[in-house]
């Protein structure tokens, strides 16, 4: 019997400089154009091209946009497979594996712009790279083909690969100044906000949340409506659980509150004079038996230690108050 299983991939964001994007976190690149990709693994604020090693200091945490990260140990100068010599960003990763970067593909690497990471493992050659990386991609359809703009810059064998990107970071900041693009993406943002909308593949984003189907069953049969409702349910359990948690830390937290108000006695003085004014006897039934000092608004409603909010129960009454608070 077919199984689909909705998965948790990253969340939507909007800025003015990254325009509309959303994150997914995978084991492999998605299958994207290069172009289209921007990978940031874990890091959230604006990263600048890479073009000179001058710009990094040994010791610093990069970025490679197919391993992870890892941290520079500067450049080396070794042999290639042609047998001539060439220089090489080295990278460490964990467990002491290192990564030699031709200079002519520093474009893959960017300066790690976060708070302190843990290095990424660097698997062998032919094995499968099982950490999850976090892409970056945009959300908006036919954003890289927007009126007024041209097509996004197409990467050549001629090409200059750093020109290139250049390229690429003025193609999108020009998109996403375009104040009709903004109007778009906000358009999608509040869309996605009330219901699924879809991006690339079996991905969905539904309240800022991007959410991947794997499904065992063929695509021709395949139900949209059904596929939408399973990304609703997941996101509103998910919420309603976190609710659910968030109610529970305050109750301890009002609970440790409590406790403290609690050890706080009333004073001999207002007990005194609650005892004459009552008469010594329960308000509720007129008793003279098993009497007890009750609290008109529970301390844990913000009720004082004062003689207007103190009253004479007998412990029955009392019992009987608490019941139907």
């Amino acid at each position: 019997m077919p199984r689909v299983k909705v998965r948790m991939l990253g969340g939507l964001r909007f800025s003015e400089e990254g325009g509309l994007q959303y994150s997914v976190s995978l084991k492999q690149p998605p299958n994207v154009p290069a172009s289209v990709l921007d990978y940031e693994a874990l890091v959230r604020e604006p990263r600048r091209l890479l073009t000179d090693p001058s710009e990094l200091m040994v010791g610093d945490f990069v970025v490679h946009a197919h391993h992870g990260v890892a941290r520079y140990e500067g450049v080396q100068r070794l042999s290639r497979e042609d047998g001539n010599k060439g220089e090489f960003l080295c990278l460490e990763y964990a467990g002491n594996v290192r990564l030699y970067v031709p200079m002519e593909r520093i474009d893959l690497v960017q300066k790690y712009m976060g708070s302190t990471p843990n290095l990424n493992r660097l698997v062998q050659p032919g094995k499968e790279y099982k950490h999850e990386a976090t892409y970056w991609l945009e959300a908006l359809p036919n954003a890289y083909e927007w009126p007024n703009l041209g097509t996004f810059p197409e990467l050549t064998k001629a090409a200059n690969r750093i020109e290139w990107r250049c390229a690429c970071d003025a193609y999108k900041h020009a998109l996403h100044a375009d104040p009709k693009y903004q109007e778009v993406a906000m358009e999608f943002l509040e869309r996605q906000r009330r219901e699924p909308q879809p991006l690339l593949d079996l991905w969905w984003a539904f309240r800022d949340k991007v959410l991947g189907l794997e499904s065992t069953e063929p695509e021709g049969l395949r139900n949209r409506e059904t596929d939408l409702l399973l990304v609703k349910h997941y996101v509103l359990r998910q919420e309603r659980n976190y609710e659910r948690v968030r109610r529970e830390v305050e109750a301890m937290e009002n609970l440790k509150q409590l406790a403290a108000a609690v050890r706080e006695p009333i004073p001999e003085s207002v007990r005194l004079y609650v005892w004459q004014r009552d008469r010594g006897q329960c308000v509720k039934c007129g008793s003279r038996e098993r009497l007890e000092f009750d609290h008109i608004i529970p301390i844990i409603a913000g009720g004082s230690n004062t003689d207007r909010n103190i009253q004479l129960l007998c412990e029955s009454c009392n019992r009987a108050k608490g019941a139907t608070v």
